[in-house]
């Protein structure tokens, strides 16, 4: 990464670098899928897919908690429409959830990555944190998601997130490449930027338990 003293750097650049930082950190595929043959043999399906639940659930919340004080008309419309999005999968998963016999559970206390998401004050922040790097963590324990529906049998939820859920997870990080390129494009906000990706990366349980190999077991889908 650029540090100080390193030479100015345009929007584009920056996130092209970040981009590389983040998959390079994500790309723990090969190894969660060696345990993949465990991980389904300990897991429960209904108790992921409730899980996935307070995910989306939370993902539309964020956004819909940021769109009235967004100034900035390109990514206010952004998270609108990923706040639209993230409600449709969370019903999509509920009726999913509804078909295997099991219900929604009881609305948990926001997760930490949460609290966080609601406390940053700038939108260059928000976008680096939640559109650009939450939505590649998702997608990435999605991918392996996908992966463990179809060891397990289950190719109905696996259908559903490759067609339904996945394609929305990658414009979402695609949007959130294009509006990082325009409010990161001075040394100060890709300052911010940078704190935002990295912490929302040491927050992501998911990225923790991928990167630890447990595919699955202690973690759940993405968002």
């Amino acid at each position: 990464m650029n540090r100080g003293g390193a030479r100015a750097c345009s929007g584009t650049e920056f996130v092209a670098e970040m981009t590389a930082t983040v998959w390079q950190l994500l790309d723990v595929r090969d190894a969660a899928l060696a345990h993949l043959k465990d991980a389904v043999s300990r897991a429960d399906m209904k108790e992921l897919l409730r899980g996935a639940l307070r995910a989306e659930l939370e993902a539309s919340e964020i956004a819909a908690l940021w769109v009235p004080v967004t100034p900035e008309l390109g990514a206010r419309i952004a998270f609108a429409r990923q706040c639209g999005d993230e409600a449709r999968h969370y019903t999509l998963i509920e009726r999913r959830l509804h078909e295997l016999g099991g219900v929604a559970g009881v609305r948990e206390a926001p997760s930490k990555l949460f609290r966080y998401l609601s406390g940053l004050g700038t939108t260059v922040e928000r976008v680096a944190a939640a559109q650009f790097t939450r939505e590649a963590v998702g997608y990435k324990a999605n991918e392996l998601f996908i992966a463990f529906c179809e060891e397990a049998g289950d190719r109905a939820t696996a259908r559903l997130y490759r067609e339904e859920i996945q394609p929305d997870e990658k414009r979402h990080h695609e949007w959130g490449q294009n509006l990082l390129a325009e409010l990161a494009a001075e040394p100060h906000a890709q300052a911010i930027a940078r704190q935002a990706i990295l912490t929302t990366l040491s927050l992501a349980d998911d990225l923790r338990s991928l990167a630890a190999g447990r595919m699955l077991v202690e973690t759940v889908p993405g968002c």
